[in-house]
Order: C-alpha cells, then structure tokens, then sequence
C-alpha cells in the first residue's frame, strides 16, 4: 500500500511503503488509487481502478490535470452509490464504472449502546452541506417545536454568530475516535438533508451503526443511506422535513422502532463484505 505513511510497515499481511521513497515501480496485478489517476504512474499493473470521492464535472476532470492519465492508464472508476454512478459523466468514466458500497470503522459496531432515551440532535456532516437549512429549521422551530432539546453542529459559525447558544445550538467537539463514538451515542437522531456533491455519506453510515434514526432530504445519496419509514425519514420539502422531526423527537414509541430496526440491521454493512464483494469485481 503506498501512502504518506511515516514509518515504513506490515501490518495484517500489507505492506505500506511511503509513497516518496519508491525508489522502482511496483508490479502488481491490480492497481487501486484514490482520486487522482497520475498515481498509476508508480505502478505496472493487468487492471486499474480509480477510487472516485465526487462526480466531478469534465471541466473539474481537466482542471485538476486529470484527462492524459486518465487516458493512459484507463481505469475502472469505482464509485459509491446509484446516484453517484448515475451522476458520473462518460467522459470521466469512459472505460467502465462499477458500484461499490464502502463500510466504517469496526468500532462503531462494536461499540456498546445505550438505552437511555433523550432528546438531542446533531447535524455532522460538512456544514457547506446544507448544513444551513438544519440551522434555520432549528432556529424557526425552537420555541414552537424542541423545547429545550440541543442541537450539535459541525461547524464554526457557533463561534461567528454568538446568538445561536439562545436556540440550544451548539459546536460539536473535536474529538479521537472511541471518544467521538460514546459523545455520537448520546443523540435521538441524525439530521442531515443531503447535497448534490454527497456520494455516499459516511456521516448516515456511522449513525445507523449506533443505531441512530436518520432524518433527511434524500438529496444526493442519502436516499440510498437511508429506508423511509424503517430506519428513519426521507422527506419531500422543507415541511415534511420539520415535521418528521418533531414526530421523532416527541414519540418515544416511534423512536423505539425505528431504533429497532436499526438494531436488527447492526454490523452488515462491514469492511469484510465490502472487500469480499471487491474482490468479485476485479475477476
């Protein structure tokens, strides 16, 4: 594997070389890189694979000097979802894209969940992802809707506009991981309405591993992250939006199943699947 890693090392039979110290090319049957095709430059490889993070227009494609390696070297784009395949134009993925859904880490399945039931939200998705609307639903609502449940964001605006602590709106911490996973199973939901630029969504991922009901917009790929009226809400305007917001937060029974639900489903969506299921598209 060769990435920026500082020390050099085999760990669970893979071998991870920093990328600056090749001194030869690699010979390998199957070459996978991320984003960027010019990395196929340090490799001979039978099959080529782009892993592909957005839906990149042709203009974005040439700008970010991607079209003469992408011509070389002809990949497979690997994308993420339906709709980022669906999205991926021919000129950017002219030599064949496949379908591949990514996992997280074990130990958001792994982790212990609680049994308390409270009343909090968080949006943690990257705020330019319609973050906003989250903040001006929430602002709108607060007295009518929330009473006095919060709202976590992840973003710096707490720190810009000093009013929003008035609407229980708050900056979500940074956090290590084991400690970010206990502080994400604190919350009765997840609220994120999708973007455009959204091709899969680790953010839904991780809540449905803790077994967090999701309500969203189902713009760009959260429609896929999420089963309307199973594990969470997929809405249709603003104000089906907000409304099954409150039923969430105000049923307890309604919160129980889709939790429920989500228990049921808990730890299929693994990192071992996601390789297994890898491995059958290289052949």
């Amino acid at each position: 594997l060769l990435n920026n890693c500082n020390q050099e090392n085999v760990i669970n039979g893979v071998k991870y070389i920093n990328i600056n110290n090749l001194k030869n090319k690699l010979d390998c049957d199957i070459a996978i890189v991320n984003s960027d095709a010019n990395y196929f430059k340090f490799v001979n490889s039978k099959k080529n694979f782009l892993l592909s993070h957005s839906i990149q227009n042709l203009e974005k494609f040439i700008r970010h000097k991607q079209l003469l390696a992408f011509l070389k070297y002809k990949p497979v784009v690997l994308c993420f979802s339906n709709y980022h395949f669906s999205n991926r134009s021919f000129f950017t993925s002219m030599f064949g894209k496949k379908i591949i859904i990514p996992s997280i880490d074990d130990d958001f399945f792994n982790f212990n969940l609680k049994t308390n039931i409270n009343k909090d939200a968080i949006f943690y998705s990257r705020f330019d992802r319609n973050g906003q609307i989250v903040v001006d639903m929430w602002k709108r609502n607060y007295r009518k809707l929330y009473n006095n449940n919060k709202l976590y964001i992840n973003s710096d605006l707490i720190d810009r506009e000093q009013d929003l602590a008035k609407f229980n709106i708050y900056k979500k911490p940074y956090l290590e991981k084991n400690k970010l996973i206990e502080f994400l199973s604190n919350f009765r939901l997840l609220i994120v309405p999708g973007h455009k630029g959204e091709v899969f969504c680790n953010v839904a991922e991780e809540a449905k591993a803790l077994c967090i009901p999701i309500v969203t917009m189902g713009i760009g790929a959260l429609s896929e992250r999420v089963r309307h009226n199973f594990n969470g809400f997929i809405c249709k305007n603003i104000d089906d939006f907000e409304n099954k917001i409150f039923d969430l937060m105000n049923n307890d029974e309604l919160y129980l199943t889709l939790k429920n639900n989500l228990y049921k489903e808990r730890g299929l969506n693994t990192w071992k699947n996601t390789v297994e299921k890898l491995t059958k598209l290289f052949n």
